[in-house]
């Protein structure tokens, strides 16, 4: 065969069958050495293509697998299917996916269809990722979740139970995470700096406030351990907070009763009756044997504490604000009273 009727072996990538198919159906007329004179491909390939036009127009073209010029052969198809069919069903529930769930899953699925050799190495992961187009997000606070359309009559019906109490008898609470050893993320520079690694060790505070802003509570205050060294020799009761621990400084069910117990003795002692406005988060929970005379608690709607709840509209973040100008690495008494401070300027 003369070498000038040899043509060379071309390939295409999946964008470029994709628009073969396009071509041909817009253009019924059009012929299909027409086509291959312009992509510089056989016929055949162009046949080949066009007889599965329905798997090339169903490609994403931001996909990755939308510029392959050769599709990789997947080594555990029955895994790969199963595995992309839970994530679709998981997506449309909601659920929050993470790199150990996808491979836990896939184990599972490998467990059930007997495929020993698959072990969800990270590079099968990566690339699993990669051929459906998955990615890292970031999720941001609850505005995806919250009832917008619902957001004026549940106003309304607060607004209502607003109505019945003295606006100074009106408290909101709410916590926060504080990661007071976290250095900040922005330098100024001649160059560029190289970062560390940042620390996590956190307490978490919550707030109490009435509504004319005319008092702040004593916070209460949770920290990883019942006696740091920093504070050996110190009676908690002295401190100007109110001092709880557990090992992950996180707000409890147990703390959280303990709290309203004190804040309802505190407001019998002063022959007041007050609503507080909580979230409904699982930690504000009540336990049976715990009565309020002096508290009602008024829980607002789920996913709209961006929107309706007063500590999430400035409160919160003028104390972390207020806090970023003070030294960023202090010891935990410091600590305590910096944050005392800090609320009777804001």
């Amino acid at each position: 065969m003369p070498k000038e009727t040899l043509r060379k072996r071309r390939s295409l990538t999946a964008v470029q069958k994709k628009e073969i198919c396009l071509k041909k159906i817009s253009i019924p007329s059009l012929k299909q050495k027409d086509l291959a004179k312009e992509y510089d491909v056989s016929e055949r390939m162009v046949s080949d293509i066009l007889k599965e036009k329905d798997r090339w127009l169903a490609i994403d073209n931001n996909s990755y697998q939308a510029n392959l010029k050769r599709e990789k052969k997947i080594q555990f198809p029955i895994i790969e299917e199963a595995l992309t069919i839970w994530i679709d069903k998981a997506l449309q529930a909601g659920l929050i996916l993470t790199e150990s769930i996808l491979t836990t899953k896939a184990l599972d699925f490998a467990l059930l269809y007997n495929e020993e050799k698959f072990k969800a190495s990270h590079g099968w992961l990566d690339n699993f990722k990669k051929r459906h187009n998955l990615k890292q997000y970031n999720i941001h606070g609850e505005a995806g979740s919250a009832p917008i359309q619902d957001l004026d009559s549940m106003r309304e019906k607060l607004h209502q139970t607003l109505r019945d109490y003295d606006p100074k008898d009106i408290f909101n609470c709410d916590e926060t995470g504080l990661f007071w050893k976290m250095k900040p993320i922005r330098t100024i520079s001649n160059g560029p700096v190289a970062g560390i690694k940042q620390s996590k060790d956190r307490v978490t505070i919550l707030f109490t406030c009435n509504s004319t802003g005319t008092e702040k509570l004593r916070p209460l205050f949770i920290h990883k351990y019942e006696n740091p060294r920093v504070l050996k020799n110190i009676t908690k009761n002295s401190l100007p907070v109110n001092y709880y621990w557990n090992k992950k400084s996180w707000m409890q069910v147990s703390i959280w009763n303990d709290y309203l117990k004190k804040l309802d003795s505190h407001m019998r002692v002063q022959n007041r009756n007050i609503l507080l406005l909580v979230d409904n988060a699982p930690t504000h929970a009540l336990y049976e044997n715990t009565t309020l005379t002096n508290i009602v608690i008024e829980y607002l709607p789920p996913n709209t504490t961006s929107h309706l709840q007063p500590c999430d509209q400035g409160i919160i973040n003028s104390f972390k604000v207020r806090s970023k100008l003070y030294l960023f690495t202090v010891i935990v008494s410091n600590l305590i009273m910096l944050i005392f401070f800090i609320l009777g300027t804001i």
